[in-house]
C-alpha cells in the first residue's frame, strides 16, 4: 500500500509538471467517459434497474392470441374462460387503463388511472406504503367504491397526509374511499397512472360480454422453479383442449406469455444498445488519443526512465509506475466526466421522447458511480499499457548517450496502429450517423395522409350520468359550440385521431367473399369518426362521399374504407356500394359510401399501412357505445390554433361546467411525438459521430505535431539544401493522408458488417446505402487532413539556421 501511495504521489507530481499534456488528456477522457456514463445511466434506469415490482423478471404479461396469430388484450369472455381452466390460472391478474373526471379543483380535470382485479397486486408483489390493496370482496360488482392513490397524487393533492385513509374523494361524480397509497414510482402499464380502482368484472352488460372488445391485460407470476417455456407449453396444451371442445371458439387460438419487461422496453432496447455502442466507440477513440499522447511523452521521458533503470529499478517497477500515472489520469477524467454526465442527464430529462419508459428515474446513483469507477480503471489500463511497455523497453546506454537529438524514424508502429484504429472507428460512426440521418430524412418525406398544420386537438368525455343517445348528442353540442368560435375553420370528432398512440382493430365480414381458411376472420383497423372528418383533416377521398349529418343512428349503416382495404378485397371492382359488417354484438351490414387514401395512424416510419374501416360514431353498435363514454377526440383547424384553448374551454363549460378539456396537443406535436424516439436516436448518433471525428482529427494533429517536432533537424536540413516549402508541406501531408486512407479503408470494411445491426432501426435506407458509403470517406479524409495541415504548415515556417542550432 505504501508503494502504491508513493506511485500515486509521484504520478500526480509528474502530471503537474506537464499541465498542457494533463489538460488535453483529461478533457479528452472526460468527453469519452462522460458520454459512456450518461448512456449507462439511461440503460441502468430503463433496462437494468427493472420494473417497480418484486422479482420483476418473473412477472409475465399474458396475451390473447388472435386468429391471425397476433397477440392482443383479452375480451371479458376470453379472460373469464382462461381463469376457468384452473391449474393455477384462477389467479391471473387483469388491468385496464382508464381516465376519470377528478373533482376538487377550480377547473374540472381528467386524470389517468387503472382498473385492477384483486389478484393483480399480489402478482406484482408490491405493497402500499399506507393502507392496503383491494380485498377479494371489493372486486365483485356492486361492492362499493374504493380507490388506491399513487404517491404523486397523494403528495401533490393531499400534502402527504398520514390520515388520508378512509377519506372520500370524488371521482366521476361519485365518492370513493381511499384505502391505500402506493410507493413512489409505482405504476402498472403507464407512468401517468394516478389511481387504481377495483375492476369488478362482470358480463351483464353488452360491452363486457362482447368478444370483439379486447380491453384487459393479463398478468401472471412464474411459480418458483418454473420457466417461461414451461408455462407457454402449458398454455398451448390448454388451447389444444379448448379447440377440441369447440373448434370455432376463441379459446382454441391460445394465449402467449411474454416477460413484462420485454413488453415495456422492447421498442427502445435496440436503440439504447446502439447508442451505447456508439459511445463505446467514442471512448475507444479518446483512449487512442491519450495513448498517443503518452507514447509521445514516453519518448520525452526516455532519459528519466533510463536513469531510474540504471539505478536499479526493475522493468516491472517502471511499468507499474507508468500504469499508475495512467489510472490517475483516467480517474481525473472520470471526475470531470461525471460532471459532464450530470449536465447531459439534465438536458436529457428536458428533451427526452415520451416513448422512453422510466426516464424520470434516470440519475447518477451508486451503480452508475460504480460503473464509472470500473470504467476509469479499465480505461487507464487500456490506454496506458502499450505506452508503459514501450517506454520501459529501452537500452540504457544508448538512451543516456542520445540526449536530445531528434529522430527521423517516423511515427512508430504503435502510433500508426492507434491512428488507423481511431480513424476507422470514426468512419464507422459517421457512416452510421449518415444512415440514421438519411433514414430520418426519408421519414420526413412520408406523407401521413392528412394535414397536421394549424390543428389543435383535445379530448372530452360525456358526463357520467349520460347514456344511450344522449352521448352522441352531447358531442354534437360540443362540436356546434366550437365551430361557432371566431377563427375556427373546421372541427371534427373521432374516437382516436391519427398518431394518437391508439389504433384498435376489429374483425369484419366481407359480403360475397369466401370464408377465410381455418376460421381466421378478416381484421381491419376500427375508426369511429364524425361528419366532415376527412375534410377537416384534409384527407383525400378517392371516390364516393364522406359522412355527413344525415348519417344518424336511424339512417342506413354506412362505412368508408381505406385504399389498402379496397385494393385487398375488391382489387378489380369499385368498392362503392359493397357491404361489410363489423363482427361485434349488434353489428349490422354497412354499405361502403367512400374510399379514402391510406393514413399512417401510428407513425410515418411504420411501413405496414393496415386496412382501415371508418364508421360514423353515431352508428356505433350498442355494445360499443359505452366505450364512447370514456372520451372522444376533437380536432380543430384554425389560423391561430394556440390562441383557441381558452375559448374552447369556455365553450365546453357552457354545456357542462363539470366536463374537463384534457390531453391538449397540436397535431404537429402528435406527429412529432410519434417519431420522437427515432429523431432522438438519430440526432444522438450524429452528435457522437461528430465528437468521434473531432477527437480523431485532434489525435492525428497531436501525432503529426509530435512527428514534426522530432524531425526538426531533418526538415531544417531539407530547407537549407533548397527544398521548396510546398514540397515539405506535401511530404508531411502525404504521410498523414496515407494513415487517414488506411483508417478509412478499415472503417468501410467494418461498417459493411456493423451497419447490419442497424437494419431494424432504419427506414427507407439500406444498411449498405451506396450514397452514404461514398459521401462519408471524403468527409473523414478532409477532417483528418485538416488536422495534419496545421503542424505541416508550421514545419514549412521553420528557419533552418535556428533548427540546426537547436540540435
Amino acid at each position: 500500500m505504501e508503494t502504491l501511495i508513493q506511485d500515486v504521489r509521484y504520478g500526480l507530481r509528474m502530471l503537474r509538471k506537464s499541465p498542457g499534456f494533463t489538460a488535453v488528456a483529461v478533457i479528452t477522457l472526460a468527453l469519452g467517459i462522460g458520454a459512456n456514463t450518461t448512456m449507462f445511466s439511461v440503460i441502468n434506469s430503463v433496462l437494468l434497474r427493472g420494473l417497480p415490482f418484486r422479482d420483476a423478471s418473473r412477472v409475465m404479461l399474458v396475451w390473447k392470441t388472435m386468429s391471425n396469430g397476433a397477440p392482443n388484450a383479452f375480451s371479458t369472455p376470453a379472460f373469464l374462460e382462461l381463469k376457468q381452466q384452473g391449474e393455477g390460472l384462477d389467479h391471473v391478474g387483469a388491468f385496464s387503463g382508464v381516465t376519470f373526471n377528478w373533482s376538487g379543483n377550480a377547473l374540472p380535470e381528467r386524470i389517468a388511472g387503472g382498473k385492477a382485479n384483486y389478484d393483480l397486486f399480489q402478482i406484482l408483489g408490491v405493497q402500499p406504503i399506507l393502507g392496503r390493496t383491494f380485498s377479494a370482496d371489493e372486486d365483485h360488482p356492486g361492492a362499493g367504491h374504493v380507490v388506491i392513490l399513487s404517491h404523486v397524487l397523494w403528495s401533490t393533492r393531499f400534502a402527504s397526509r398520514s390520515d388520508i385513509l378512509g377519506t372520500a374523494v370524488t371521482i366521476e361524480g361519485a365518492p370513493y374511499t381511499v384505502v391505500g397509497i402506493m410507493p413512489a414510482g409505482f405504476h402498472v402499464l403507464f407512468d401517468t397512472e394516478l389511481f387504481w380502482v377495483p375492476l369488478q368484472l362482470e358480463v351483464a352488460n353488452e360491452q363486457a360480454s362482447a368478444k370483439s372488445l379486447h380491453w384487459l391485460f393479463g398478468f401472471m407470476r412464474l411459480a418458483p422453479g418454473s420457466t417461461q417455456a414451461q408455462v407457454q407449453s402449458h398454455m398451448d396444451a390448454i388451447a389444444a383442449r379448448l379447440k377440441a371442445q369447440d373448434p370455432s371458439g376463441e379459446g382454441g387460438f391460445g394465449t402467449t406469455v411474454q416477460p413484462f419487461g420485454e413488453y415495456i422496453n422492447g421498442n427502445v432496447k435496440p436503440a439504447l444498445l446502439l447508442l451505447m455502442g456508439s459511445v463505446v466507440f467514442v471512448l475507444l477513440i479518446a483512449c487512442s488519443n491519450v495513448a498517443n499522447l503518452l507514447l509521445a511523452r514516453g519518448s520525452a521521458r526516455r532519459r528519466e526512465i533510463s536513469v531510474r533503470t540504471a539505478l536499479g529499478a526493475a522493468r516491472a517497477r517502471v511499468v507499474r509506475q507508468l500504469l499508475t500515472e495512467s489510472i490517475v489520469l483516467a480517474a481525473m477524467g472520470g471526475v470531470f466526466g461525471l460532471g459532464l454526465a450530470w449536465l447531459a442527464i439534465k438536458v436529457l430529462l428536458i428533451v427526452h421522447p415520451s416513448s422512453i419508459p422510466s426516464v424520470d428515474t434516470i440519475a447518477i446513483d451508486v451503480s452508475v458511480l460504480g460503473y464509472t469507477a470500473l470504467l476509469c480503471g479499465a480505461v487507464g489500463l487500456l490506454f496506458g499499457i502499450a505506452p508503459a511497455l514501450e517506454a520501459s523497453r529501452i537500452n540504457v546506454s544508448e538512451a543516456l548517450k542520445e540526449g536530445s537529438r531528434g529522430s527521423s524514424s517516423g511515427f512508430g508502429k504503435h502510433r500508426v496502429v492507434l491512428i488507423i484504429a481511431e480513424t476507422a472507428l470514426a468512419s464507422i460512426l459517421l457512416i452510421g450517423a449518415g444512415l440514421s440521418l438519411k433514414s430520418l430524412w426519408q421519414t420526413e418525406k412520408v406523407a401521413p395522409g392528412f394535414s397536421p398544420a394549424g390543428v389543435i386537438t383535445f379530448r372530452v368525455a360525456a358526463p357520467q350520468q349520460f347514456s344511450g343517445e344522449r352521448i352522441p348528442l352531447f358531442y354534437q353540442q360540443v362540436l356546434n359550440r366550437i365551430r361557432a368560435l371566431p377563427g375556427v375553420q373546421s372541427a371534427v370528432l373521432a374516437r382516436n385521431l391519427p398518431m394518437s398512440g391508439v389504433d384498435p382493430s376489429m374483425p369484419i365480414v366481407i359480403e360475397g367473399a369466401p370464408p377465410p381458411p381455418s376460421q381466421v376472420p378478416v381484421v381491419s383497423r376500427f375508426r369511429a369518426v364524425g361528419a366532415g372528418y376527412f375534410a377537416g383533416l384534409q384527407t383525400s377521398l378517392l371516390g364516393g362521399r364522406e359522412f355527413d349529418d344525415h348519417d344518424t343512428a336511424a339512417s342506413p349503416r354506412v362505412a368508408v374504407v381505406s385504399e389498402s382495404l379496397a385494393k385487398l378485397y375488391w382489387p378489380k371492382e369499385n368498392a362503392i356500394g359493397k357491404r361489410l359488417k363489423p363482427e361485434l354484438t349488434g353489428g349490422d351490414w354497412c354499405t361502403v359510401v367512400g374510399v379514402t387514401n391510406d393514413v399512417r395512424h401510428w407513425a410515418a416510419d411504420v411501413t405496414d399501412v393496415e386496412p382501415t374501416v371508418y364508421y360514423p360514431y353515431t352508428q356505433v353498435p350498442t355494445a360499443f357505445l359505452p366505450v364512447l363514454e370514456g372520451s372522444m377526440a376533437i380536432a380543430v383547424r384554425s389560423s391561430n390554433p394556440s390562441g383557441l384553448l381558452t375559448s374552447i374551454r369556455a365553450a365546453v363549460g357552457e354545456i357542462d361546467r363539470g366536463v374537463p378539456v384534457f390531453d391538449v396537443k397540436t397535431m404537429d406535436e402528435m406527429v412529432s411525438d410519434a417519431g420522437s424516439l427515432r429523431r432522438f436516436d438519430m440526432w444522438l448518433i450524429g452528435a457522437f459521430a461528430a465528437l468521434a471525428l473531432m477527437l480523431a482529427s485532434i489525435g492525428i494533429y497531436g501525432v503529426m505535431a509530435y512527428s514534426v517536432s522530432q524531425r526538426t533537424r531533418e526538415i531544417g536540413i531539407r530547407i537549407a539544401l533548397g527544398a521548396q516549402r510546398n514540397s515539405v508541406l506535401g511530404l508531411i501531408l502525404r504521410q498523414g493522408a496515407w494513415l487517414a486512407a488506411a483508417g478509412v479503408a478499415v472503417g468501410l470494411a467494418g461498417a459493411v458488417v456493423l451497419t447490419q445491426l442497424m437494419a431494424s432501426l432504419l427506414f427507407g435506407v439500406s444498411p449498405r446505402d451506396l450514397g452514404t458509403f461514398c459521401v462519408v470517406p471524403p468527409i473523414v479524409l478532409a477532417m483528418i487532413l485538416a488536422g495534419c495541415y496545421v503542424p505541416a504548415y508550421r514545419a514549412t515556417r521553420l528557419d533552418p539556421v535556428v533548427a540546426l542550432r537547436e540540435e
